[in-house]
């Protein structure tokens, strides 16, 4: 089991941003919205890292907001040993 305190790597003064799950629980995570281009068609592929005890309730087609940007939850993989969870995006 992963023992290592995540908490200062989800601390908005460094690598994380402030955000609100639909039905307005707080969260931090590291946002990402990577531009891509693949098969001659480009745009972003907006993902947020969380720690998985801070999103609990976060499932697919939920919103969450980054930024005053509304983004619906396509997908949810927990991550290694589960400490963590990768929340894929689709923009507005």
């Amino acid at each position: 089991m992963f023992d290592e305190d995540l908490a200062p790597f989800f601390e908005t003064g460094d690598f994380a941003v402030a955000a609100t799950l639909q039905g307005g629980a707080a969260v931090n995570v590291i946002f990402d919205a990577e531009y891509i281009a693949e098969l001659g068609m480009a745009g972003t592929n907006p993902a947020a890292l969380a720690k998985a005890a801070d999103v609990p309730a976060a499932n697919i087609g939920q919103t969450l907001t980054i930024n005053a940007v509304a983004y619906t939850i396509r997908n949810r993989r927990q991550l290694d040993d589960g400490a963590t969870v990768l929340l894929e995006l689709q923009a507005p």
